[in-house]
C-alpha cells in the first residue's frame, strides 16, 4: 500500500514538471539574449585585463626606470636576478640549437 501511494505521488510530481511548455524565440530576442551575454562576458574580460594590468604595471615601471637610471649613470643594473642554477643558456645547450662559431 505504501508503495502505491509513494509511486503516484511520484507520479504525480513528476507529471506536474514536465508540464511546462517552452516560449519560441524569435530572432530579435535570440539576437538580444546573446547582445546581452557577450556585453556581459566582454566587461568581465576587460575588468580582468585592468586588475592584470594594474598588478603589472609597477613592475615593469620600476625595471624600466632602472634601466634608465643605470643608463644615464652609467652605474651596473643591480635589478637583474641570476639565473636559477639549472637552467644553461641557450648557447651552451648541446643539440640543434647550438650555433657554432663563424
Amino acid at each position: 500500500m505504501k508503495k502505491t501511494v509513494w509511486t503516484l505521488l511520484f507520479a504525480a510530481a513528476f507529471a506536474s514538471c514536465t508540464d511546462t511548455k517552452q516560449k519560441n524565440l524569435t530572432a530579435s530576442q535570440i539576437h538580444a539574449q546573446v547582445d546581452s551575454l557577450v556585453g556581459a562576458r566582454m566587461e568581465e574580460i576587460n575588468r580582468q585585463a585592468m586588475e592584470d594590468l594594474d598588478h603589472r604595471i609597477a613592475i615593469e615601471v620600476k625595471a624600466k626606470a632602472d634601466s634608465i637610471v643605470a643608463a644615464k649613470t652609467g652605474h651596473a643594473d643591480t635589478t637583474k636576478k641570476a639565473a636559477p642554477a639549472n637552467v644553461q643558456p641557450l648557447n651552451n645547450r648541446p643539440g640543434p640549437l647550438r650555433r657554432r662559431p663563424i
